[in-house]
């Protein structure tokens, strides 16, 4: 996938081989002799001049410049015809170098046209052998070389022409150097790939020239690959700031997380989805973990109901759950049994509904706790029936169901030995209960006949 994000970027930054290729104007011809005062170089003479101008035609007569609305010349033949047609005229005796390179400068236009990409880096190789030709013409033909090899992932030939081209040109280029550092980072060779990571920002810095997003990603390929995690952090950092995209602030979080940052994490993440780049079930889940681990219930609750609502989160006996956690946590109780009951819909075992009788209970609402609890004690692979039993037990007690509750309480002592203490206080308490409770109804009725009397 990085080999795959590197050789798109480079698309990003590169100029393009085919503008190198356009076919020569009378105004390029002219700007041609200008350039010469810099390198005395054989002039172009007319005639060859318009063979080339003709082979232009037929390459690709819609790059000829001509005036708005005006249609493009009618070619006399094909890119092939062009090639047969220059092969045999460079023949000629009496050519200079310089109309011997423009030649092979036009047959690389015709097989880059026709897709030969061999074809055309012999046509430039052969322009740079000519002899003497103008310092435009040799960088136009060294980039362009450099492009191609690039292209054909021939990335030591790539890097053999790039040194020609800096030193034909006299000043360094920040694209050309990136072009340099992602051919040493294809090579594996990662410390080189590096240093001229970091001459790009250099270079740029030194000419006023912004950062392209691929130029920072490669420091951060490279970095990351050489395990130097602060770097990777501190690239980051300044690409979220400045190219504010998921698949860096997700790079952050996940490199926070290595370092055991885990606040940083999560913030991380919650800034990602507050930017609205966690899209996936997955992703938006996950946050809500984590917000929930972390003491953030209330933050937990929110971005899993939004998912629900918006339908990225599917309602199911897992999500509910989480989110009625959340809610319990947050002390959202009214909403915690709401969303408990809609876990239980889709519960197959009766954990669901215990804790959903746990949040009513709390609540005293002691009538559908106690239908909850039942209702999961009817279900099947309770992870802890006897506590079930128990707390249907407590509920009950505050009904003043006293009979139901003693049952209760000893199901729960039968399954699990280690309550019986506990269970014995309560039934001493409920026996207790039961007799304060009579004694009080005898003493009204002798207290209602007394009045009779």
């Amino acid at each position: 996938m990085i080999r795959f994000l590197l050789l798109l970027s480079i698309v990003w930054t590169m100029p393009i081989v085919f503008s190198d290729l356009r076919p020569m104007s009378g105004s390029a011809y002219a700007a041609e002799k200008e350039k010469k005062k810099t390198r005395r170089v054989p002039a172009l003479r007319e005639s060859t001049y318009k063979k080339i101008s003709e082979a232009n035609v037929m390459i690709d007569p819609e790059s000829i410049p001509r005036e708005e609305g005006e249609p493009p010349p009618e070619a006399t033949g094909t890119p092939a015809d062009a090639i047969d047609m220059l092969m045999s005229y460079k023949e000629r005796r009496g050519l200079n170098s310089y109309e011997k390179a423009q030649i092979w400068n036009t047959l690389a236009f015709a097989y880059y046209t026709m897709g030969d990409m061999k074809g055309t880096i012999f046509a430039y190789e052969n322009v740079l052998v000519q002899g003497v030709i103008s310092e435009a013409l040799e960088q136009q033909s060294l980039r362009a070389l450099y492009q191609l090899h690039f292209g054909e992932e021939e990335y030591e030939k790539a890097l053999t022409y790039i040194e020609r081209y800096e030193e034909a040109r006299g000043q360094l280029d920040p694209i050309v150097t990136f072009t340099k550092a992602l051919a040493h980072y294809l090579l594996e060779d990662i410390g080189e790939s590096l240093k001229y990571a970091l001459q790009v920002e250099e270079i740029a810095g030194a000419q006023g020239k912004e950062m392209k997003e691929p130029w920072y990603y490669l420091q951060v390929v490279n970095y990351n690959t050489l395990e130097d995690y602060d770097n990777v952090i501190r690239v980051l950092e300044t690409l979220i700031h400045k190219f504010p995209k998921k698949q860096y602030w997700m790079h952050l979080a996940g490199m926070y997380s290595e370092k055991e940052w885990d606040e940083k994490a999560l913030s991380a993440y919650f800034a990602s989805y507050h930017q609205g780049f966690l899209l996936r079930e997955t992703e938006i889940v996950m946050l809500s973990q984590r917000l929930l681990g972390a003491d953030n219930p209330y933050e937990a609750s929110m971005v899993l109901k939004r998912g629900l609502e918006e339908g990225t989160v599917s309602r199911n006996e897992k999500n509910l759950k989480l989110l009625a956690t959340s809610y319990t946590m947050a002390q959202e109780m009214p909403k915690a049994i709401d969303a408990w009951s809609d876990a239980a819909d889709y519960a197959k075992n009766g954990d669901i509904h215990y804790r959903l009788a746990q949040a009513l209970a709390q609540e005293d609402r002691h009538t559908e706790a106690v239908r909850a609890y039942r209702k999961a004690l009817e279900k099947k692979g309770l992870s802890k029936e006897s506590d079930v039993q128990f707390w249907l037990a407590i509920t009950l007690m505050n009904l003043e169901r006293w009979e139901e509750a003693t049952k209760a309480f000893r199901a729960s002592e039968r399954i699990d030995r280690r309550k019986q203490k506990s269970v014995r206080q309560y039934i001493r308490y409920i026996s207790g209960e039961k007799r304060r409770q009579q004694e009080l109804r005898k003493m009204a009725e002798e207290s209602k006949r007394a009045l009779a009397s």
